[in-house]
């Protein structure tokens, strides 16, 4: 496995530079209106992402009996909605705050190596999603907050359309199933279109064009819009790839060291299998946890890139959940 640094996977180091007053915005101001964050990482396994990683439930109001949908309904819906996008941006900050600390450690003992501190044992899975989650929503935090702040109430309406600024832990059900839905068709096309043989040995580097391209497409590295004008160059292609398969690499061997996909929660196994390019939707947690158990079986037969480029049905090792993967 390749040396792994925060620069490379671009987590929490480069936020830990943010000016306090733009950190501060990152509650905006709703901050008032929400509860009290917690001054330590939620309790989880130490398999699964921290609880404020992921989207808030969202309390829909119920309609009565012979309410018109417009107004009074759809302004009481407006405003749950917007309540739970006031939670997600405080949760954002709050993992901001958590993931200081985590940063340090790996910054002071392992010279901001991920690979290393992995290897030692210095971190978690719950750390690594930590710190990698929040990189992503802290990128999005500046134009969602100005879509919310000027849309208000019909915020989910408008980032309908614009998915991809809406941060992980404001995004909601129905946007997150129509997110995966794209992504599934657009894998299952690629699929179709993919004619070269998978490499037998591992490194993007080893990869061709088609190939390359398929993965990005697959786990969604770039916008559809690219597949218009034939994708990516290729040199970007091959770096993206790459950083994937080596954050893949990390994750498998915390799952691994976590006790394996058992105590995984239904949101993280399926989370895991998006960013493995598995399809996800309209299966049940036990055949889940099955799939996310192939791979990390398949894992020790075969690399990554062998793996992002076949369907689960003739991987190495075969769906079977029972099995435990090697520790």
């Amino acid at each position: 496995m390749t040396t792994l640094t925060l620069r490379r996977l671009r987590t929490a180091s480069r936020f830990q530079c943010i000016p306090p007053q733009q950190a501060a915005l990152l509650t905006l101001r709703f901050a008032s209106t929400t509860s009290n964050v917690p001054a330590k990482t939620p309790r989880t396994h130490p398999v699964n992402g921290p609880s404020t990683t992921l989207p808030a439930p969202v309390n829909i109001p119920e309609r009565a009996e012979g309410q018109s949908f417009f107004p009074s309904y759809a302004l009481a819906l407006g405003k749950a909605y917007l309540g739970f996008y006031k939670t997600g941006v405080k949760n954002i900050y709050t993992n901001f705050k958590l993931s200081r600390g985590i940063q340090h450690n790996i910054d002071a003992q392992h010279a901001s190596s991920f690979s290393a501190a992995v290897a030692s044992a210095s971190i978690t899975r719950s750390d690594l999603q930590l710190l990698v989650r929040n990189w992503h929503d802290i990128k999005r935090v500046p134009i969602f907050a100005l879509v919310l702040m000027i849309c208000g109430e019909f915020t989910p309406v408008v980032v309908i359309a614009l998915s991809g600024v809406v941060p992980w832990t404001c995004r909601i059900p129905k946007q997150i199933e129509s997110d995966r839905r794209k992504l599934e068709k657009r894998r299952s096309i690629s699929f179709r279109e993919l004619t070269s043989e998978p490499p037998t040995q591992a490194g993007a580097e080893n990869l061709g064009r088609a190939q390359l391209l398929h993965i990005s497409r697959s786990l969604g590295l770039s916008s559809g819009l690219w597949d218009w004008i034939g994708g990516l160059p290729t040199g970007l292609l091959r770096r993206k790839v790459g950083r994937r398969v080596e954050y893949l690499e990390l994750d498998d061997d915390l799952i691994r060291k976590a006790g394996g996909v058992n105590d995984m929660a239904s949101e993280e196994v399926k989370m895991a299998l998006v960013e493995r390019g598995v399809d996800v939707l309209g299966k049940g947690d036990t055949l889940l946890k099955a799939n996310l158990n192939a791979w990390l079986l398949s894992r020790e037969k075969a690399p990554a890139e062998k793996l992002l480029l076949t369907r689960p049905s003739i991987w190495p090792v075969g769906m079977k959940l029972t099995e435990k993967v090697k520790l």
